[in-house]
């Protein structure tokens, strides 16, 4: 594996969370030995990362060769195609790490035909990071991360509704990073009216997603703290056809069926590539039970709080056979000052 394709890798990561419904991607431009153009697509309708290492490298580039994160674009979108950005520049050799399905057509071949060696060096560390992305826009609808804090018997809150501080100030500002990584946090209307949270970052530069609140009946207490801050957009989805709203940053979505699949799909098409659940028991169960959830995240406190099971992150009327109960594999695990963090995919 070439050091500068490993660059490119990295460059791809550092912006993930932050395209929109736009892959994130990384370039890297080396020739006779040396590096003379780095790119990073850093948001949607930006330039793609290829024309951003292409641009820095400027005549520098002719005879190089480039290396990128995932296969170049070949299509008209908000920018041109990345394979014409590199057939002006004289690029003698490509070579990328994941090849983009859902491209309309064949890059290698408009490059080969243009003189351009072309090579394909599949990386399992980069085709992770494409995975989910190829999924939502086949199906054109947003990424979803569904995040839990709660205690070792799965509580979220004891019997008098308590729940603040069940994990420690570790998981507090790994969850804060979670946010930075998502374009929008949904909610329910009980947890805000429980927690009275404000789904900020609170990092340093952190980009603070888009707030969106479920309430079918629309009966919302717009006195709350998440109401108070006007610099980020709050998405209301009701089918309460009477809901309006005063506030410029507030917009009020009437459905006539607040189905998960009919939010999820008016998201993706507002722009929404990634979001994040961060919920009470109600809405985190409905999301568990869907097909839709790329990602589970649970933050586990080691207390045990007892009690009924209303407060339990996932709980349902009916009884399931254990052949049919959702299944998850866990593909990481991290202790965190003595709380543990589980991310999980559904099988």
């Amino acid at each position: 594996m070439s050091q500068y394709l490993n660059y490119a890798i990295e460059l791809a990561k550092m912006v993930d969370g932050q395209t929109g419904l736009n892959p994130p991607v990384g370039s890297v431009v080396v020739n006779d030995g040396r590096i003379v153009g780095l790119g990073a697509h850093l948001k949607k309708g930006d330039k793609h990362a290829e024309v951003q290492a292409l641009d820095m490298a400027q005549d520098a580039a002719e005879g190089g060769t480039i290396y990128i994160s995932l296969e170049p674009c070949t299509h008209y979108g908000s920018t041109p195609p990345c394979v014409n950005k590199i057939i002006e520049h004289g690029l003698k050799k490509v070579v990328y790490a994941v090849k983009d399905t859902t491209l309309p057509s064949n890059g290698d071949v408009i490059l080969k035909e243009a003189g351009i060696e072309v090579e394909y060096r599949p990386n399992e560390d980069a085709a992770l990071l494409y995975r989910d992305f190829f999924e939502a826009k086949r199906k054109g609808l947003p990424q979803v991360t569904v995040k839990v804090s709660c205690s070792l018997d799965g509580k979220q809150a004891t019997d008098f509704g308590e729940s603040k501080w069940i994990t420690n100030k570790a998981v507090k500002q790994d969850v804060f990073k979670l946010r930075h990584q998502h374009d929008a946090v949904i909610t329910g209307r009980g947890t805000l009216e429980a927690d009275n949270p404000q789904y900020t970052t609170r990092i340093e530069n952190g980009k603070d997603p888009i707030r969106v609140i479920l309430s079918k009946t629309g009966e919302i207490d717009m006195s709350l703290d998440i109401f108070k801050d006007p610099s980020t957009a709050i998405w209301i989805y009701t089918e309460n056809k009477q809901l309006e709203s005063k506030h410029e940053q507030i917009t009020v979505t009437q459905l006539e069926h607040c189905s998960i699949e009919n939010i999820l799909k008016d998201l993706y098409t507002r722009g929404v590539g990634r979001l994040l659940v961060e919920a009470g028991p109600t809405l985190t169960t409905t999301f568990l039970q869907t097909e839709f959830i790329n990602e589970l995240i649970i933050y586990y406190a080691p207390k045990l709080i007892g009690g009924s099971g209303h407060n339990q992150f996932f709980h349902t009327e009916q009884v399931v056979d254990l052949a049919d109960v959702p299944q998850f594999e866990i593909v990481n695990s991290n202790l965190l000052e003595q709380n543990i963090k589980l991310e999980l995919r559904k099988k």
